[in-house]
C-alpha cells in the first residue's frame, strides 16, 4: 500500500483526534482564563498537556520493547512449530 493511498484512506482517522483534542484544550484554557501560574517545578498546564501524552507514548514503547525482549526466550520453542535451526539461520521472528 503506497503512502498516498494510505493517507487517502485514513486521513480522517489521523486528523480528527488531533484537531478535536487541540480544540478542546484551547477552548478550556480560553474559557477558564488560566493565568500563567506555575504548578510543580515551574511547569504550566500547557506544558503538561503536551508532556503527558508523549510520556505515555514513551512508557508504552518501553513496555512493548521489554515484552518483546521477554518473549524472545520462547522463540522457536513451541511443541507445534519448534524446530532446530540450521547453522547461521535467522530465527522465525525478531
Amino acid at each position: 500500500m503506497s503512502l498516498a493511498n494510505f493517507w487517502r484512506r485514513h486521513c480522517v482517522v489521523i486528523i480528527f483526534p488531533t484537531l478535536s483534542i487541540g480544540s478542546i484544550a484551547a477552548d478550556y484554557s480560553y474559557t477558564q482564563r488560566l493565568e500563567s501560574s506555575t504548578m510543580m517545578f515551574g511547569l504550566t498546564r500547557q506544558y503538561l498537556l503536551a508532556i503527558v501524552p508523549l510520556a505515555g507514548y514513551g512508557f508504552g514503547w518501553f513496555l512493548d520493547n521489554k515484552e518483546t525482549e521477554r518473549m524472545t526466550m520462547f522463540r522457536d520453542k513451541s511443541a507445534l512449530y519448534g524446530r532446530v535451526l540450521k547453522e547461521g539461520e535467522k530465527p522465525s521472528w525478531p
